[in-house]
């Protein structure tokens, strides 16, 4: 039912040991592909490159460390080779590769069948990857999982767009990932007020059949759910002090109640600090750290 082989992503960086590997996709009406690929390492690299085997356009790669200079060669595939300027000074990579394409998502009879072919050249610790479908649109089956592979995926909704995400740990060099997900829109013979409200009814009666209906609002636990799992042991420590207190709290606090020195608990707020989880308030002598979760 799916078709996976036409989209592939291929990463030449093999000097990476990459922490962390993020693929956020987003479907749109017109079935072009938005796409913003986060690569981590604790480690740094001077030079680049990273390969897909269809074109793209709205191609952008930005550094977080090290200043980086790229060259793009785009025709039926899409090669990027980027250069690192004064890496030795840095510790750390976290490379961000933004692009559309027109040739990840394709029509199939009534239905549209998005996939994903990943194979892996990097080895990574964590691996996650989520798609957002087209608003108004629904999973083609009714039990949901039967929708989209790798069957273990979760489902997420904001009210306006199903997602669909995946999660893996210590996903080694060569083991191949596939993804694919088959879902469907409001006929155009439906006048659109009853559509939309008739698709928005049967999402939420499946997702929420399932236990795992989630709803986008301003109640910091349900962000913490999703945020938790990837969060490493003493980061979660840190994030579930500051969600006991209301989100928001002394680092003294922190420090006491961790049981962490002063110096460990410094580096991992600035951990938290920089990926976008928390914000740091100087107050005198001590900070204010405040929750602040970062959307996906």
């Amino acid at each position: 039912m799916f078709l996976l082989a036409f989209n592939c992503f291929i990463s030449s960086a093999s000097a990476l040991n990459l922490e962390y590997y993020e693929i956020k996709s987003t479907v749109k009406e017109d079935m072009t592909v938005s796409s913003i690929i986060t690569l981590s390492s604790n480690s740094s690299v001077d030079s680049f490159d990273y390969k897909l085997k269809y074109a793209v356009y709205k191609l952008e790669v930005r550094s977080y460390y090290a200043p980086i200079e790229c060259k793009n060669r785009i025709t039926d595939t899409t090669t990027i080779s980027c250069n690192f300027t004064d890496f030795q000074n840095y510790n750390n990579t976290k490379i961000e590769i933004t692009f559309d394409t027109n040739e990840m998502n394709k029509k199939a009879d009534n239905d549209y069948d998005f996939s994903h072919f990943v194979p892996m050249e990097m080895s990574t610790k964590r691996f996650f990857n989520i798609v957002y479908l087209p608003p108004t649109s629904t999973l083609v089956n009714d039990v949901p999982n039967e929708s989209f592979s790798p069957r273990n995926g979760q489902i997420l909704s904001d009210g306006k767009h199903i997602m669909v995400y995946w999660e893996r740990e210590n996903v080694e060099k060569g083991e191949d990932l596939y993804f694919s997900i088959n879902y469907k829109l409001p006929s155009d013979n439906i006048q659109n007020v009853y559509s939309t409200g008739i698709m928005v009814v049967i999402a939420v009666i499946i997702i929420a059949s399932l236990g795992i209906y989630y709803v986008r609002s301003t109640r910091r636990q349900d962000s913490v759910k999703v945020l938790m799992p990837l969060m490493k042991g003493d980061e979660k420590v840190v994030i579930e002090i500051l969600n006991k207190n209301g989100g928001s709290v002394n680092q003294k606090v922190i420090v006491r109640e961790s049981d962490f020195s002063k110096a460990k608990v410094s580096r991992i707020i600035a951990g938290l600090k920089e990926r976008g989880v928390v914000g740091v308030e100087s107050m005198g002598r001590t900070n204010k750290i405040t929750l602040k979760i970062k959307r996906w």
